[in-house]
């Protein structure tokens, strides 16, 4: 291990700074940050041509595997798939309420109880109204007429009478409603039996989780890369004309790049993709570049002002150097960390943008995409149903995104500002 120090202010002691081993020729490149940043970011990237070759993509597709199978990884899942049917049945009834029936007993006391307090068979076409007040002459059941149980809608004016005793019906109720219950609880609760043939489960459209994670995460970058690309271009050349040329040039460029950097970009996207009947991943990324260049132009812009009046720039000038190789044979040079830096908040922004877009199902709803898949998983219920792997694993895939990215902006800040690389200096 060799150290090295750095000058300090007067009156300060410069603090020995230890360069590691990785790092002997201490180059701002090679920044731990910024590395982490950018393996996570090239991960994602090349999930899609890697991992074509050790699995089969068309398997994102719909149909395409057996429906809402958990991983095979996950505890508790491969347990309860194994049971059979009529043991998930009994362990279910107990969570299921059953609706209160009548017993035996109740029946007996029913038949002991005053005529008063049966009411009589309805006679209207709608079964009557149940809230009306009584009358005492309804309150009195003719002669033989069968008693029937009061209901909130007035019973089923079009029903039978039947003379099953109603021992019997009390007893056949209690037994057959709450197993029915239980059974349609249980085929809408139970999943299928896990297997390694899709280690990350499959969902209700029956797509393989895995594969649309390898199609749908180089996708959802892809776009934010696109639109980041697009708008920084822009940005980059108004930038330059605007700082370094200046008059009436700068103050129609700043005048403009205010303007739109002030407008709410995702009501206005929300509409404009509301509109667009078939939004393909190309069309979003340029739905998105336009508004992601004002960024850029005010930073560069800013940038510009202050190095045109450097030395090597002047310099430039008396030269007879042209304005187009000043600007990007001189300057640009000198703005490269920072051009990367705002490039990967762009790249930010748009994949949160598109994100959010579909989430609300305003995305491409034939391409697999991590954020149409949240919106898959959302419409069925996943969250309800107990399927985290359904919406979890695009959250998570975009979680690595987004922090490679905010790794690759702080490594690059540090690149370019030598005093945030860890020079310390104590009084």
């Amino acid at each position: 291990m060799t150290t090295s120090t750095q000058s300090a202010p007067t009156g300060a002691k410069p603090q020995a700074r230890k360069i590691s081993r990785f790092n002997r020729w201490d180059s701002p490149w090679l920044n731990p940050k910024f590395l982490i940043g950018l393996g996570m970011v090239l991960f994602i990237m090349l999930l899609g041509p890697i991992g074509r070759i050790f699995w089969d993509e068309t398997l994102s597709y719909p149909a395409s595997s057996p429906l809402n199978l958990p991983p095979p990884w996950a505890p508790g899942y491969d347990a309860e798939a194994a049971r059979p049917v009529v043991q998930q049945v009994e362990s279910l009834r107990a969570r299921v309420t059953a609706t209160p029936v009548a017993t035996p007993a109740d029946a007996a006391s029913a038949q002991d109880a005053p005529a008063a307090a049966s009411t009589p068979a309805r006679t209207s076409l709608t079964g009557g109204n149940p809230f009306a007040a009584r009358t005492p002459a309804a309150d009195q059941p003719a002669a033989g007429a069968t008693p029937t149980r009061r209901s909130m809608t007035g019973g089923n004016p079009f029903a039978t009478a039947t003379t099953a005793a109603p021992d019997s019906v009390s007893a056949a109720a209690p037994a057959a409603t709450p197993a029915r219950q239980a059974v349609g609880a249980a085929a809408y609760a139970r999943f299928g039996v896990p297997s390694w043939d899709h280690p990350l489960g499959t969902e209700s459209s029956g797509r393989d989780m895995l594969a649309v994670l390898l199609v749908g995460a180089p996708r959802s970058l892809r776009i934010g890369l696109i639109a980041a690309t697009i708008g920084m271009l822009i940005g980059v050349v108004l930038g330059f004309t605007a700082g370094y040329m200046g008059g009436w040039v700068d103050a129609v460029i700043r005048t403009l790049s205010d303007a739109i950097i002030v407008i709410p970009v995702l009501a206005v996207l929300i509409v404009i993709g509301a509109y667009v009947r078939v939004l393909q991943v190309e069309n979003m990324a340029l739905l998105l570049a336009a508004f992601l260049w004002p960024g850029p132009t005010r930073l560069i812009r800013a940038q510009v002002l202050s190095m045109r009046e450097r030395g090597y720039v002047q310099m430039a000038r008396i030269s007879g150097a042209s304005s187009f190789s000043i600007m990007f044979g001189e300057m640009m040079p000198n703005m490269l960390p920072y051009i990367a830096a705002s490039f990967t908040g762009n790249v930010s922004a748009a994949i949160l943008a598109a994100t959010s877009l579909e989430v609300l199902g305003l995305g491409p709803t034939r391409i697999p995409t991590l954020g149409m898949t949240i919106y898959y998983a959302i419409q069925s219920a996943a969250v309800l149903r107990g399927m985290w792997w359904w919406w979890g694993i695009p959250i998570a895939a975009l979680v690595v995104v987004f922090s490679g990215l905010f790794l690759i902006t702080v490594g690059l800040d540090e690149i370019a500002n030598p005093r945030l690389r860890g020079r310390k200096v104590t009084a």
